[in-house]
């Protein structure tokens, strides 16, 4: 042989050998943590705590899958009445098994189990099957392909969820016995969702409260402007006679000052300024007395034209002056 290929061979062995101590340390760490599960599963079955046990044996033969490890696994479930595990555990075993005794014991469990089995079958029919469609079996998904098949299950409660979008969530729990029990869910087509939508709907406008009619008066605005037409019309009333008595006294002065106008009079001048001071005194006694004549009869038409009036009746006085006489005009619309 070559020393090229002496050197080649010695280093191949050498790298062999290397990764055959770094893999061997993990092999058997390994190999470790599972007989330590092993001999606490066994320890814990013998002290009668059958779950913590058949949790053991699970994590052992997670860790290193034995023919052996099986087999406790099935009787641990099977003391923990949980038929279809222990015979799941069974059946696991015979793919394993290379031991002609754990053979025997493996295929006879998994005969005697199998007409124990509990079996459950979720129907889902080609009408229920919507679109996106998914199934949960105790919050776990529940693939399709497990639909419509007869399942062995253990005994106990199975809560199903169905979820289809647009679609309301369906619910159903469903119990299976522990041995020797047929089940078959239904699951029904999914309801659609009805989507409720809050309609704020605005409270009504306020009623406007109209203003009750004013009641009825006597007084309406034509009767209170007669009352003042009629109380200005006593005035000038009262001065006409104010105005008349002075014209009187001055008349009577007069005469009193020039007995005979016939003779001549020394006071005659005085005379006749109180006669024409009476005659202007008349003249506005004349004056005041027409006025208030005009407004008391204003007053008067006023006040019967002022009951309650329509819109069409319109009534207005305006009292008239000439030279040498008084007098009112009435103007309206009825």
């Amino acid at each position: 042989m070559h020393r090229l290929d002496l050197v080649r061979a010695l280093s191949i062995a050498a790298i062999s050998v290397f990764c055959v101590m770094i893999a061997a340390p993990t092999a058997h760490a390994q190999s470790a943590e599972a007989e330590a599960l092993f001999v606490d599963g066994a320890k814990l079955m013998t002290d009668g705590k059958i779950a913590a046990a058949c949790d053991a044996f699970e994590a052992s033969n997670q860790i290193e899958a034995r023919a052996g490890t099986l087999i406790r696994l099935g009787e641990c479930r099977e003391q923990n009445h949980q038929v279809a595990s222990a015979w799941s555990a069974y059946k696991d075993a015979l793919t394993r098994v290379k031991d002609p005794r754990k053979r025997a014991i493996a295929t006879a469990k998994v005969a005697e189990l199998e007409p124990k089995l509990s079996y459950l079958t979720v129907s889902v029919p080609a009408v229920s099957r919507l679109d996106g469609l998914t199934l949960t079996r105790n919050d776990k998904p529940f693939d399709a392909t497990l639909w419509n098949r007869a399942l062995p299950v253990d005994g106990g409660d199975y809560l199903f969820v169905g979820r289809a979008p647009g679609h309301d969530d369906w619910k159903a729990t469903v119990r299976a016995p522990i041995d020797s029990g047929k089940i078959t869910l239904d699951v029904p087509k999914l309801e659609p969702t009805n989507k409720v939508v809050d309609v704020v709907t605005a409270p009504p406008p306020p009623e406007v409260q109209e203003d009750p009619p004013a009641p009825a008066t006597t007084f309406t605005t034509k009767r209170k402007v007669a009352i003042g037409v009629a109380g200005v019309g006593v005035l000038g009333l009262a001065g006409g006679i104010v105005f008349s008595i002075q014209a009187k006294g001055k008349q009577s002065d007069a005469h009193a000052s020039c007995v005979d106008p016939q003779m001549p009079c020394a006071n005659a001048d005085a005379a006749n300024a109180l006669i024409k001071s009476a005659q202007s005194r008349a003249l506005a006694a004349n004056i005041s007395f027409g006025v208030g004549a005009a407004l008391a009869i204003a007053a008067g038409v006023l006040w019967f034209t002022g009951a309650p009036e329509t819109p069409a009746q319109q009534v207005t006085v305006v009292p008239t002056f000439a030279p040498g006489e008084t007098g009112v005009a009435i103007l309206g619309r009825f």
